[in-house]
């Protein structure tokens, strides 16, 4: 029998535009975390360019998703950037998905979230919310 719970669609949803400047002198390479342990190749950044990907916020449950080949609703755990020395998780302010501990933030969401990726001695990598 099929799994019967993917939400198929964007109906419902309105778009979240994600975008992350990587401000290091290396590539760096980001995925998106899935629910049950699967994750998402969302592109790779080149030093001093930006990566754009649109994920799909349900405000009625909170849940950001990133939309599959043939259109269905992926609940995105996390975010993460990585080079070849280090990596750095975004702090996505909505979050969901089964494995998440605390509440999902329902409502409104941001219409865009940006995020810079820069390379530090303590923490080899950070990818922070950047003020536009």
């Amino acid at each position: 029998m099929p799994y019967s719970g993917i939400v198929h669609g964007t109906e419902g949803a309105e778009p979240v535009e994600i975008s992350i400047a990587n401000e290091t002198d290396t590539s760096l390479d980001c995925r998106a975390a899935l629910a049950h342990w699967y994750s998402d190749e969302l592109g790779r950044i080149a030093p001093g360019d930006r990566l754009t990907v649109t994920l799909w916020h349900d405000g009625e449950t909170g849940v950001l998703n990133l939309m599959n080949a043939t259109d269905d609703r992926m609940p995105v755990e996390a975010i993460w950037c990585a080079s070849d020395a280090a990596r750095a998780r975004l702090d996505l302010p909505m979050t969901a998905g089964p494995m998440k501990t605390g509440p999902m933030t329902a409502g409104k969401a941001a219409a865009s979230l940006h995020f810079s990726c820069k390379s530090g001695d303590e923490a080899g990598l950070s990818c922070a919310t950047a003020g536009e």
